[in-house]
């Protein structure tokens, strides 16, 4: 009799700890990532007997009642929440996030509400790390697993390949011409183009390219960084070029690609203002192009000391004098204007200053034409209006192997790997988990590859609140991928509570009930042995 108490007491023990489960669940309908549970009962022996009749068995059970031994988490996904946040992610598929605490301990969550904080780390609403990879300029995975680290701005990148592309073309049926090249005539090239690159400091220059049509199946090229021109060298040969001699094939294509021009340095000697029309002659020509530097000049009775420049276009620049413009120059036959000369009643000469010449030499050696290199232009030049910032010297390679001369219009695509530095505008996360920065350059970097883990058994996972889990057994090693791999990341999105509330409640009600009645087993068994006492009157 006495044992029916303690069988209607387990059962009302473990429908108690059922109930607790059940408001455990409810509880949690809105906890981000929440992952229902349900409680596993078995039942309890008080007794038993096998004895056996004419060798028949005979058993004799009585059950001591049920307890609840464990639970089972449900890891049934969540619906997705739209958030509109580019940080809020969800998991569609299997795995979890992997976190990192400040003491280095990894957890594992569902729960994807992350936010950048001030040092650009992805951290949770517990101020967890995300962990993830970090990606090189490629895009590849580089380094070990670590925390995920978005950067709050780009230093800038030298340019170091400028390439023509597809479908740039110089048109084969554009006239020929065989006057010298002055950047001051159109008349003497067939076109031009220009593109910035970047130092190293992240300062924009402006290359241009004179494209001259100077033979059937052949173009010069010149070439102008800001005001210096550019200068070439060709493997194999000691020499410094001006230009560039690219010849064509039949079919249009690149057939070799040859310097053009020996560099010649020129120094000023002493040319005069003979007429007072303030005109003055280089005595050797032609000139390249922003190669001109006057430092002193005579003004009959005196030498005066200036810093003058040609900007490469054709004008005479004082570069003490706010940049202005005081002449101007005749690259085809060396003829300089200096306007303060003109009527001054004094023979004006050019008394200090360099400027460069080049002849009509072709290299008999060839450069490839995906691998053309220019002489490095220094950026530390007091001659020059632009390249005096201080940083490393220019020196990118340019690829020509894409240019085409075919009978169309002048077409031009070209691209450089240079950027200026750049602040992060905003931050995108792919379903591959990968996690992109917009910055402010025009730049968009792949910067991280979001990790997620999975484990072969996950019911060894165990809650330890804040929606996060992690192994019974320190030494148990999960699974880890990146994202896009066993489940897509979803950006913007949050995953619900898996918790399906109606069923919730039909357990409630099970539960009570259950409950009820284990407590009215008790009841009646005490009735009974009430009236077992009551036998005695």
């Amino acid at each position: 009799m006495i044992q029916s108490f303690y069988t209607g007491s387990s059962g009302l023990g473990a429908n108690k700890e059922w109930l607790s489960v059940i408001s455990d669940n409810i509880s949690n309908v809105n906890t981000i990532g929440f992952k229902g549970e349900r409680v596993n009962f078995e039942d309890l022996i008080a007794s038993s007997i096998t004895s056996f009749n004419n060798n028949v068995p005979k058993n004799s059970e009585i059950g001591g009642g049920a307890f609840a031994t464990s639970t089972t988490k449900d890891f049934a996904q969540g619906a997705l929440m739209n958030t509109n946040s580019a940080t809020d992610l969800a998991l569609d598929g299997e795995g979890f996030f992997m976190v990192r605490d400040s003491q280095g301990l990894t957890y594992y969550t569902r729960a994807g509400q992350f936010r950048k904080d001030a040092e650009g780390r992805l951290i949770n609403t517990g101020g967890l790390k995300l962990l993830g990879w970090a990606l090189d300029q490629s895009g590849n995975i580089a380094g070990a697993l670590n925390e995920i680290k978005i950067p709050n701005d780009m230093s800038p990148k030298v340019t170091t390949k400028l390439s023509f592309k597809e479908p740039t073309n110089l048109d084969a049926n554009s006239q020929i011409i065989t006057d010298p090249f002055d950047t001051g005539d159109a008349r003497t090239y067939s076109y031009v183009n220009s593109l910035t690159i970047y130092d190293s400091l992240g300062v924009s220059h402006e290359a241009q390219f004179y494209f001259v049509h100077s033979d059937s199946n052949q173009w010069k090229v010149f070439g102008l960084l800001d005001d210096e021109p550019i200068q070439f060298t060709i493997p194999g040969d000691t020499n410094t070029y001006n230009a560039l001699v690219v010849e064509f094939n039949g079919v249009g294509q690149i057939n070799s690609v040859k310097g053009f021009g020996i560099n010649t340095d020129q120094t000023l000697a002493g040319e005069t203002d003979t007429g007072d029309l303030g005109t003055i002659t280089l005595s050797n020509t032609p000139i390249l192009a922003g190669s001109l530097v006057i430092t002193e000049y005579n003004d009959g009775t005196t030498n005066i000391p200036v810093n003058w420049i040609d900007d490469g276009h054709g004008n005479i620049i004082d570069l003490n004098n706010e940049n202005r413009v005081i002449g101007s120059i005749s690259y085809d036959d060396g003829k300089i204007i200096i306007n303060q000369f003109a009527g001054s009643g004094a023979n004006e000469s050019l008394v200090t200053g360099s400027y460069k010449t080049y002849d009509t030499t072709v290299s008999t050696n060839t450069a490839q034409p995906e691998d053309i290199q220019i002489v490095a232009i220094p950026t530390n030049n007091p001659n020059s209006m632009t390249l005096n910032t201080g940083g490393n010297p220019i020196a990118f390679s340019m690829d020509f192997a894409s240019i085409k001369q075919l009978d169309s219009e002048f077409i031009f695509y070209a691209q450089q790997d240079g950027y200026a530095k750049g602040d992060l505008l905003s931050t995108s996360i792919s379903e591959d988990g990968t996690v992109r920065g917009v910055y402010s350059n025009g730049q968009v970097r792949d910067l991280a590859r979001i990790a997620v883990a999975t484990f072969n058994d996950k019911e060894m996972l165990v809650r330890k609140g804040n929606n996060l889990y992690l192994p019974n057994s320190q030494t148990f090693t999960p699974i880890i991928v990146p994202g896009g791999v066993i489940s897509k990341v979803r950006s913007g999105f949050l995953e619900l509570s898996n918790v399906d509330i109606s069923k919730e409640f039909i357990n409630l009600i099970t539960a009570q009930r259950a409950y009820q009645a284990n407590a009215r087993t008790i009841t009646t068994s005490d009735q009974v042995l009430q009236e077992t006492m009551n036998l005695k009157r």
